[in-house]
């Protein structure tokens, strides 16, 4: 698989569909209300606001006229929401979202999810994931570079339509790219919303992986904890 750092827009998306590749879009959620300090579910029935809406079908209508798409997304509402939102602006309004818990947090890189949030809010949340990033482990999740690889198997697997997209939170997709070294990250230079990774398998059943951003006009950096 070959890892590019360079990180493409939905145009290139869009290239890489009318060249015959297939593509899993795996990007973070729509913007959300603020997660309640000490919510132990990580904000599991927050929804979108009425901008995280709009931002998601706009995304969608980046690449609006691919038919042969699937909407995979993780069991957090807000998730559900960007992906819905998302096959709005794509064309696909009936679309039935898949949940995935593998896309939430019963994911490669988290451990003991029982007692991963107090730990998390012991130490603070970005304190924790940078330092998860940064040394490749931290209590209560597991290695990056033991479940990096289990998450790119996963995403190959998943890619079967011409078009997937993925629906799921910040921390496993900067995992992601972090552990195959595509990106790192500080607190300043975060995932923000619908930003991800793309995994693109090309007609000569080439893979490549890299960062992705939806350049949307009305789209601005946010800080992660919003």
């Amino acid at each position: 698989m070959n890892i590019l750092t360079e990180t493409i827009d939905f145009k290139k998306i869009r290239q890489f569909l009318a060249e015959g590749c297939k593509v899993s879009l795996l990007i973070r959620h729509s913007e959300r209300p603020p997660i309640v300090p000490g919510d132990t579910t990580f904000g599991h029935a927050l929804a979108l606001t009425p901008r995280g809406e709009a931002m998601a079908r706009e995304a969608g209508q980046l690449l609006s006229g691919h038919a042969d798409v699937r909407f995979l997304s993780s069991p957090m509402m807000r998730c559900q929401l960007t992906a819905k939102m998302f096959a709005e602006g794509i064309g696909c309004s009936e679309a039935t979202v898949v949940e995935e818990p593998i896309l939430g947090l019963k994911n490669f890189y988290y451990d003991d999810i029982e007692k991963l949030p107090a730990e998390m809010m012991r130490r603070g949340y970005i304190n924790y994931m940078l330092d998860y990033l940064h040394t490749g482990s931290a209590l209560y999740s597991h290695d990056v570079a033991v479940a990096t690889p289990k998450m790119v198997a996963w995403l190959k697997a998943k890619t079967t339509q011409q078009l997937t997209v993925l629906v799921s939170h910040d921390i496993f997709i900067a995992a992601l790219l972090a552990g195959v070294k595509a990106k790192s990250y500080t607190a300043e230079d975060w995932i923000g919303y619908l930003q991800g990774a793309a995994l693109v398998m090309t007609p000569q059943q080439e893979w490549l992986l890299m960062p992705c951003v939806p350049s949307l006009e009305s789209l601005q950096a946010m800080p992660f904890h919003q």
